[in-house]
């Protein structure tokens, strides 16, 4: 088999077109498959017919890019051309870019047959982004052509100008003889006996802090996340007086990442625009996102390096131990953007890993298509559409291939030695300011999700009355709650033969059996417009708003208990209430304080609970004038009170 590798450089698109395809064909003159990625920046109608004067159209494939890639090294503004022959069978289809992603895979895969032989054949695809959902359309063709793995990428637009430009979405593919905006162009390859293909992808992308879900999203378009708006979620990280240009950009630096089906592995949903009106971000590849799990990520030049080391060292493992003939490499052009002057350093890692004369071949995409787990014939070959991830294919020939690729390096022209030194320094310091503000971002992260858990465990162990009173001084810039005054009424709830069963059973169970009380009871409190102040061993003491929200709640919790006792329950309860005037005040000491209430109207209620009997509720006569119909049998009595001279009357009620 032969292989050949050209760059074209230079201006005129035509011209560069042309010596990469003359430089290719001295090595191969007579192609079974050409493919070629040239510049968004160059002419492409000028790029496609160079081209097609020079190569049969019939085996050309590929289209525009954002950088490209060959042994020189990764080049803006060239044209790079692949040619291969010798023992190599080629099929090819195109099909329209529809919005139905699904038929337009079965299209493809329809126009050229059956799948070739197992373990050295790859549905090779380019095409345009149509709808983002092009995952549909890897999946229409995998299925018919199975076994063989699907491996390619989409063409790229102008990234530099911002997704929220029009022709950033402008890209063009080269499906044969036509040069299209909006085609998909595939090519059923079947290698020489001999032939292993393997395949590899990572991405480098970071975690930061726990698992998160998507709680309210229309397809790819989240608006919640953990309930909170995603706007608002972002700007814990961003900033809360960050510009929407300044959002836009810094935005795309922390995306998400999914479990990757069957794989063990991640992918990731980049978001690409951000809709301040609605509330909205939407993600890419497109996906329905209501309700998955995601985990927030951070992308750093470092950690992307990194990732596409580790791209190539799983591309290797599922390979023979040896060089491979040829590394097809397609990387995402959000990386470019992010590796900046480091991107080079992303092809070197990959070259690192597989040896520096390897043929190297690819380019940067609007998207990535590679199988999830190695492909031929150690994996399935299931294929995934990816975004900022490194896509690679290793082409493996037990026979001797005769390649060439480019000389030399894209750099002409290198600085002066002590510009290379300055660089050098910026760059270090670049990456170490990216590593810190990574590290601050995680631990800003986790503080705050710790903070989050510490409020949650807080607020259970808090009266919700005094939680928000908390949470406004606090936001004021206060530390101290002020003392108040509170006109209400005090429930005190006792359970009755909880100490002699204390004494007979474990601990274990003694708090099992009173949770199991108490727990229905505070939400019947709840319910009702109360508020637990604090649990007093087997006690509740409650405040409420009025009489009525109180007499309410007595009433149901004593309903409750007629219910439990017939089922066999062996405690009771009594309760007292109470309404009047009683300060809220801190009680303690400046290390550990208690917020709680105060007053004669708070003693009466509990010592009420004391003289009334199991199974009732003793009611003043203040509370009985404002919520006595909630008992229409209850019964007036004079009770002795301790603190009170002479008789205190009372009401004494049955639910």
């Amino acid at each position: 088999m032969k292989l050949a590798i050209g760059l074209g450089l230079g201006k005129d698109p035509a011209k560069a077109a042309v010596q990469a395809v003359k430089q290719a064909l001295r090595t191969v003159p007579k192609p079974d498959l050409a493919v070629a990625f040239s510049s968004i920046k160059l002419d492409q109608e000028k790029v496609h017919k160079a081209l097609c004067r020079h190569v049969n159209p019939a085996v050309l494939t590929g289209g525009s890019c954002y950088a490209e890639i060959t042994n020189a090294g990764v080049s803006r503004g060239s044209v790079v051309v692949l040619l291969m022959s010798g023992g190599l069978k080629a099929r090819f289809s195109v099909a329209d870019a529809t919005e139905d992603c699904r038929a337009n895979g079965r299209r493809l895969a329809a126009g050229v047959g059956k799948p070739g032989a197992r373990g050295r054949s790859v549905s090779l695809t380019f095409g345009s982004i149509s709808t983002g959902y092009e995952q549909r359309m890897v999946d229409a063709i995998a299925e018919s052509l199975a076994p063989n793995p699907v491996f390619g990428g989409l063409t790229c637009g102008a990234y530099d100008l911002g997704m929220s430009h029009p022709d950033f979405w402008t890209n063009y593919q080269y499906c044969g003889a036509s040069l299209t905006k909006k085609g998909e162009r595939l090519a059923a390859l079947e290698f020489p006996a001999g032939t292993r293909l393997a395949f590899g992808y990572g991405h480098g992308w970071q975690p930061v802090g726990e698992e998160l879900t998507v709680t309210r999203a229309e397809g790819p378009v989240v608006y919640e996340i953990n309930g909170m708006p995603v706007i608002e979620f972002y700007r814990q990280f961003l900033g809360r007086d960050a510009r929407k240009k300044f959002f836009e950009l810094m935005v795309q630096r922390y995306g998400f990442s999914m479990a990757a089906p069957g794989a063990g592995k991640t992918i990731i949903k980049l978001p690409v625009s951000c809709d301040f009106q609605n509330g909205s971000i939407t993600y890419f590849p497109s996906e329905d996102l209501q309700g998955k799990k995601v985990r927030l990520i951070q992308a750093s030049r470092v950690a992307l390096i990194d990732g596409a080391r580790q791209a190539a060292e799983e591309c290797a493992a599922a390979g023979p131990k040896r060089r491979p003939d040829l590394v097809f490499m397609v990387s995402c052009c959000s990386r470019s953007h992010i590796l900046h002057s480091r991107v080079n350093d992303e092809l070197e890692a990959v070259r690192g890993v597989f040896g520096r004369d390897v043929p190297v071949f690819g380019m940067y995409s609007g998207g990535e298509i590679v199988p999830l787990d190695g492909g031929g014939v150690k994996g399935s070959g299931r294929a995934h559409y990816h975004a900022t991830t490194v896509a690679l294919m290793a082409v493996y020939c037990d026979k001797k291939v005769k390649a060439s690729v480019p000389a030399g390096s894209v750099f002409r022209n290198p600085p002066k030695e002590s510009y290379v030194a300055l660089l050098a320094r910026s760059e270090e310091m670049l990456d170490t300011t990216e590593s810190f503000l990574a590290n601050m971002s995680r631990k800003s992260y986790k503080d705050g999700e710790l903070l989050r858990r510490s409020h949650e465990m807080i607020h259970a162990y808090t009266p919700h009355g005094v939680w928000k009173e908390v949470g406004a001084v606090a936001s004021a810039g206060g530390s101290e709650l002020k003392d108040a005054e509170f006109n209400g009424t005090f429930m005190f709830m006792d359970v009755k033969g909880f100490t002699p069963y204390s004494e007979a059973h474990p601990s274990a169970e003694v708090v099992k059996a009173l949770n199991g009380i108490f727990a229905p009871a505070t939400g019947l409190i709840y319910s009702h417009g109360g508020d637990v102040d604090k649990f007093i061993g087997d006690c509740i003491f409650a405040c409420f708003p009025s009489s009525k929200a109180a007499a309410g709640a007595a009433k149901a919790i004593l309903l409750l208990f007629r219910e439990l006792n017939a089922g066999g329950n062996p405690f009771n309860v009594r309760i007292g209430l109470n309404s009047g005037r009683a300060v809220r005040a801190n009680v303690g000491a400046p290390a550990r304080r208690e917020y709680t209430f105060i007053g004669d109207a708070v003693n009466t209620a509990q010592r009420l609970e004391s003289a009334c009997e199991p199974g009732q509720a003793l009611l003043s006569e203040a509370v009985f004038r404002e919520a006595g119909g909630v008992f229409p049998g209850a019964e007036e009595r004079a009770v002795t009170l301790k603190g009170k001279t002479g008789a205190f009357k009372a009401f004494q009620c049955r639910p």
